[in-house]
């Protein structure tokens, strides 16, 4: 019997050996142009060491959508109300009760736990019949089981509501400050949690704090991510035999629930990709992928955005991406290409092809990782130097036989940007046109980044490569593997 281990989630921080079993699926995964490719590294021992590099078909940021739940207050003698974040169901029938911050409530602890709500450091008989003001979530569940009557929660993500056993809300560090002053500004504070409705974001869609970003620390001129799809406070079906929450016991049960995370973006990614699929069943992944990111929409940097770093080439539009006019093909010759730019020896490029590939065979051995076929345009700069970038792609028509594509840059950086040529004139279907883009400039501070775009438009469809160059002493932002 052949037993298969499939990794969910992220990796470890490093490098890992998984066993032989493992390079027969990868071997596979490369042999196959129209399945999905992962590169990875192999070392000259016999220990084999896998580094992912696209870890999915399709990489998403998490994004949040207009509407939100939050509550719609909690309610004081003073603040009188404050605005704060939870998916809270329940109801205190707009009766004002007992509020009490967690250090005051412990009579085993010393402040610092107990203003955590630690969940050994609560006292029932201080607790019962009280709302509890919390610096972090520990003791959610054990104050529910002490008699508390809901939790009032410090809660650094302002952008993600939760799910909780009990009446509770979660509070930015402004608001939360504020209603710990008024605990301690008078002798009997009290305070009632309302039910939370739905309410909107008049910047949405706007990526979620806690999405992975940019750039990619692997390869850095692949840009990271490739397209933002809805990730928080999703509606998501649910196990009915399960409970609602992580609290034990907790009666709910439901067919849906509101869920947020990767495990969320992912569906909406996937889904749109299907959608493609089912539309256009002869297409490559790779064209696939090239419609979902040619066809998204630009997104707006926000307060908490790190442009293309945390949103990609932007917004998946389903119903755009079905028609996007052209692609980015990548073949399995473009990834050995790929690897061969990476520096690899003839028999790693071996092992992962299956067949006699060797970078003295390839069509240009002096190609560099930004050359590979990619709908987006990346590159690492050196800090204060100057630079001329090229990059070199190939696009296919999948739009109408006789057509004429225009190129347009659309840029506010000083960068110089050049596309030659400007014009690609398709006589038919399936067609292949190449083209240059060169980038030009110098001088840049470290930690600048400088974001461009390039559109070519037949007058129908808009073909949109998002372009990145960017001065980094490090990489210091979240791993490629998230």
């Amino acid at each position: 019997m052949q037993v298969y281990v499939v990794y969910m989630g992220s990796l470890p921080e490093s490098e890992y050996s998984p066993s032989s079993h493992h390079l027969s699926l990868l071997q596979e995964v490369v042999q196959d142009r129209l399945r999905y490719f992962s590169v990875f590294k192999i070392s000259s021992s016999s220990t084999i060491l896998v580094t992912f590099v696209f870890r999915m078909f399709l990489s998403a940021a998490l994004l949040k959508i207009s509407l939100s739940e939050v509550t719609k207050g909690v309610s004081t003698d003073f603040p009188r109300n404050s605005p704060g974040n939870s998916i809270n169901s329940f109801t205190l029938n707009g009766t004002q009760f007992p509020l009490v911050y967690g250090k005051g409530v412990s009579s085993t602890c010393n402040d610092s736990e107990a203003r955590l709500c630690d969940p050994d450091c609560l006292d029932s008989a201080l607790v019962k019949g009280k709302i509890l003001l919390c610096d972090a979530t520990y003791g959610r569940s054990a104050a529910k089981r002490l008699g508390s009557l809901g939790m009032i929660m410090l809660n650094s993500e302002d952008d993600l509501s939760f799910l909780l056993s009990s009446p509770a809300l979660g509070l930015t560090e402004d608001k939360y400050n504020a209603v710990k002053s008024y605990i301690n500004s008078t002798t009997k504070p009290s305070a009632n949690i309302l039910k939370s409705e739905a309410i909107k974001n008049p910047i949405a869609p706007e990526v979620a704090s806690f999405s992975s970003r940019g750039p990619n620390a692997i390869i850095s001129d692949i840009l990271k991510p490739d397209v933002s799809a809805p990730g928080v406070e999703i509606l998501a079906a649910y196990p009915p035999v399960l409970s609602l929450t992580d609290d034990t016991e907790d009666k709910r049960r439901a067919k849906y629930t509101i869920m947020s995370g990767t495990s969320m973006a992912c569906p909406h990614a996937a889904g749109v990709a299907a959608y493609v699929k089912a539309s256009h069943p002869d297409w490559s992944p790779s064209a696939i992928k090239s419609a979902i990111m040619t066809t998204a929409w630009p997104m707006n940097v926000t307060k908490r955005s790190e442009g293309e770093f945390a949103f990609g080439s932007g917004h998946a539009y389903p119903v755009k991406a079905i028609n996007p006019g052209l692609v980015y093909e990548a073949q399995k010759s473009d990834y050995i290409q790929l690897l061969c730019s990476l520096g690899y020896t003839e028999d790693q490029l071996r092992q992962i092809s299956g067949d006699n590939s060797s970078c003295s065979n390839a069509t240009n051995n002096k190609t560099l990782p930004r050359d590979l076929n990619y709908p987006s345009m990346s590159a690492k700069v050196a800090v204060q130097e100057s630079f001329t970038i090229k990059f070199h792609r190939a696009v296919t028509n999948v739009g109408i036989a006789n057509s004429q594509y225009k190129a347009e840059i659309f840029s506010d950086s000083s960068l110089k940007i050049k596309v030659v040529p400007e014009v690609l004139s398709f006589k038919s279907l399936n067609e292949k046109k190449s083209f240059d883009v060169t980038v030009v400039g110098g001088n840049l501070k470290a930690g600048t980044t400088f974001s461009a775009s390039l559109v070519w438009s037949d007058g129908s469809h808009k073909v949109r490569s998002p372009i990145v160059v960017y001065a980094w002493n490090d990489i210091t932002t979240s791993s490629a593997y998230d």
